[in-house]
């Protein structure tokens, strides 16, 4: 019986078929498929056979007791195989949401690491202003240049001054200060190491 929508319950037409197992036809009824019974009882008629092949003296009632244990048999290892297939698939989702925990965590790191690049490429374009402030003496084509520096995009490889390029830049006839020679001695402390 199956119910339809509403509660009411309709019995489904059940269908007599014959089917021969072993030596003997027998009627069957279902209220599925009738091939589904009619492969059921081939399948049954094959286990019988094969069994008979094997033990030829045996009568149709010990036929059909072994059949239906090694139907049941089968069944038992069916059953099993499916276990273990189920608790694959849980396996395999745990480790499904444990890597995409792992992604969304990496992705945040991604993000975090952008953030921290961003922060830095705008520390580095800060000193290399005061670097070309500290190296243009208020010269006019320097404060172009730092017009120019600040207007211009930078990228990554931008960022790649050393204090040796430039003190190379800095003009011939600016008089070096103080803070020059700090740092020509900074630079001959790190050239020494």
């Amino acid at each position: 019986m199956k119910s339809r929508g509403g509660g009411q319950t309709v019995s489904e037409p059940i269908q007599h078929i014959n089917a021969r197992i072993g030596k003997m036809t027998y009627q069957l009824t279902t209220s599925d498929d009738p091939q589904k019974m009619r492969d059921i009882a081939v399948t049954a008629d094959a286990m019988m056979a094969k069994i008979a092949k094997r033990q030829p003296n045996l009568n149709q009632v010990s036929l059909a007791v072994l059949a239906l244990v090694n139907a049941v048999g089968m069944m038992e290892e069916s059953h099993d195989k499916l276990q273990i297939t189920l608790s694959e698939r849980d396996f395999a989702k745990q480790t499904n949401e444990e890597i995409r925990a792992e992604l969304i965590r990496l992705r945040e790191q991604f993000w975090q690491l952008k953030k921290e690049l961003l922060y830095y490429q705008n520390l580095c374009d800060i000193y290399e202003m005061k670097l070309a402030d500290r190296l243009s003496g208020g010269d006019e084509d320097d404060q172009s240049t730092r017009r120019y520096r600040r207007s211009r995009r930078t990228e990554m490889g931008d960022y790649q001054l050393t204090i040796e390029d430039a003190l190379v830049n800095e003009p011939q006839d600016v008089q070096p200060t103080d803070e020059d020679s700090v740092l020509s001695s900074v630079e001959q402390t790190d050239s020494d190491v």
